[in-house]
Parts: structure tokens; C-alpha cells; sequence
């Protein structure tokens, strides 16, 4: 009996075999394309790389808290893709300064550094 409940906790902490599956081809395409130096990454080849889900990638680039293009027609669906740019300096932000840096500062910054990184608005005419 104590067997098949331990068997069952495992089952509910783990993540199921398909999702695995998934995130595994996602890292192994993310790596492919860091070694061909493709510019960008679709949210879950990100997420891998960053080791969080693609659903938390989504909810922090849906709240400017992390880089990405938006790619679609008028206001249709779209995707988005992540700069490859923006996972390295990340990562390589956290590795040379040796603490924690935190998404929403690194994107903010992101953002004043490019000349293309506020979002335009509606009303925005790009006049001076």
C-alpha cells in the first residue's frame, strides 16, 4: 500500500513524459541554432534554454518583462520569436556579475538601448 502511494506522488510531482519529450526537442533545436548562429528562438526553445516553462516565457513577454517580436498580420494571431541576443546577454549578465539579475530590468534596458525597443502606439506618428 505505502508502494502505490509513493508511486503515485512521484507520478504528480513529475512532469508527464510527452512534456519532457517536448521541452527536450525544443532544447536540442534551441542548440542547433545557437551553433548555426540563427538569430532567434521560438518561446519554447527559449523557455528550454532559460529552464522555465513556455508558459511562463508567454506571461513575462506578454507583460514587457521580457524581449521579443511579435509577428503577425494586422490584428490577427500571431507568434512570437525571442532574440538570441537577448537570452545570451541575459544569461551572460547573471554569469559575469555573478548575482541575480532580474528579466524586467534586463528587457528595460534592453529597451533603452535599441532604437526600435518602445512599442508604438496607435497615435504614434514617429514625429518629433
Amino acid at each position: 500500500m505505502e508502494r502505490q502511494e509513493t508511486d503515485r506522488t512521484d507520478r504528480a510531482q513529475s512532469p508527464p513524459a510527452w512534456r519532457e519529450a517536448l521541452r527536450s526537442q525544443a532544447l536540442d533545436k534551441a542548440m542547433r541554432k545557437r551553433a548555426a548562429g540563427v538569430p532567434t528562438y521560438s518561446v519554447p526553445e527559449a523557455a528550454a534554454l532559460l529552464s522555465i516553462s513556455q508558459e511562463y516565457l508567454y506571461r513575462l513577454i506578454q507583460a514587457d518583462g521580457f524581449p521579443a517580436v511579435r509577428i503577425r498580420a494586422a490584428h490577427g494571431q500571431g507568434r512570437y520569436v525571442v532574440p538570441a541576443r537577448a537570452v545570451e546577454q541575459l544569461l551572460d549578465g547573471a554569469a559575469t556579475t555573478g548575482s541575480c539579475v532580474e528579466s524586467a530590468d534586463f528587457t528595460a534596458s534592453w529597451r533603452a538601448a535599441t532604437s526600435v525597443g518602445a512599442p508604438r502606439r496607435a497615435d504614434d506618428h514617429g514625429e518629433a
